[in-house]
């Protein structure tokens, strides 16, 4: 009769023995760092191991001080969310049945860069672990097509979108499928072949993000398509980041100075604008333009300005060029305030063009109408 008792007993140590040998799952985060590309959605790893389900609990992940997701009662919880990341964020409700808090963060900044801690909270646990998130910015090409004429330098812009250190990152620069510029690894061959002298970076200032190439002495196989690409060193993929520059060579022998077919005509006190220019279109703000007519000197553009010491005297605050479209060959002369001695035959003349014609002339006839 005794040994029914002990039975007894012995059957409720060993369910005792049983629920204390019953362990909390652990929450687990990746230990390396996690990267992502500014604008672009990254997952933030986060789990309960073994899974549970966690659908009903308390989740949060923060960032520093600031709240980033907060899933209560079933739910997220957004009036306890820092307003940064509001609508940014979400958690996975199948996931969370099988323990899977992980964070999706859409719309990457680089505000989000820094360590988030992920928690779990229940009647009878309160777990926690942290991730490293890093960002990286985008890459950007400020001009997406660049004229330039063989013989003279050129610069293919590229920039980080942000400023940011990229000096000690890879930096690619492709031309079609060729690499023709990397700042750390070199094939001495190719360096040869293409000779690479004539290509380089601003080494001060790629501290601030700025990984522009400076082509010296363009060729005419300089001329395509150029790839700037930079290798991260965060996103584990190593994604290349990119942007691309056409690029078109002009013969300095092909270029010409086009005038109008026709004869301009004005009304006295008008304003009368002599079209000339290169073609096909390139730069001309490193050349001298000069406008003339019956050997005076109406406007003299020189070394990036304009020169009224040069000009004759009755044109003097008169004339003008379209600075502003210099870049595309455009000589064109406008002319303030027309009086009848201004008709006349002018000479549009690039002095130091290399190409085939450098001068046109330009009728202009005044009249009352």
């Amino acid at each position: 009769m005794k040994l029914i008792p002990v039975m007894l007993l012995l059957l409720v140590c060993s369910d005792c023995f049983l629920t204390e040998d019953t362990k909390d799952p652990d929450l687990v985060c990746p230990s390396k760092a996690i990267g992502a590309v500014k604008s672009e959605d990254v997952l933030l790893p986060c789990h309960l191991e073994p899974p549970m389900d966690a659908s009903a609990e308390t989740v949060k992940w923060k960032h520093g001080n600031h709240v980033v997701h907060h899933h209560h009662g079933g739910k997220h919880d957004s009036s306890k969310q820092w307003e940064h990341f509001r609508g940014r964020t979400s958690l996975s409700s199948e996931g969370l049945t099988e323990g899977n808090l992980s964070l999706t963060l859409s719309s990457v900044d680089l505000l989000d860069e820094g360590r988030y801690k992920c928690s779990v909270h229940t009647e009878s646990m309160n777990k926690m672990c942290y991730i490293k998130l890093n960002v990286e910015p985008n890459v950007v090409c400020p001009s997406e097509h660049i004229e330039v004429t063989a013989g003279d330098d050129v610069i293919l812009p590229c920039r980080l979108e942000t400023p940011a250190d990229a000096s000690g990152k890879t930096l690619q620069w492709r031309q079609g499928n060729n690499i023709v510029y990397e700042n750390e690894k070199h094939d001495t061959a190719k360096e040869k072949e293409r000779n690479t002298e004539r290509l380089s970076l601003f080494p001060e200032e790629l501290a601030a993000g700025n990984l522009s190439l400076k082509i010296s002495a363009v060729r005419l196989e300089d001329n395509g398509k150029y790839q700037c690409s930079l290798i991260s060193q965060l996103v584990e993929q190593k994604e290349l980041l990119y942007c691309s520059i056409f690029v078109t060579v002009v013969s300095a022998g092909d270029r010409e100075v086009v005038g109008p077919d026709e004869p301009v005509t004005v009304e006295v006190g008008q304003v009368a604008v002599l079209p000339c220019h290169l073609e096909p279109p390139s730069s001309l703000s490193d050349l001298t333009l000069e406008w003339t007519v019956n050997n005076s000197k109406v406007h003299i553009h020189r070394s990036h300005k304009d020169n009224p010491s040069m000009q004759d005297e009755r044109f003097r605050n008169r004339t003008s060029l379209f600075n502003s479209e210099l870049d595309r060959g455009n000589i064109s002369l406008m002319l303030k305030n027309v009086t009848t001695e201004d008709a006349g035959n002018y000479s549009c003349f690039v002095p130091k063009l290399d190409g085939k014609v450098r001068r046109v002339n330009v009728t202009l006839n005044v009249g009352k109408f």
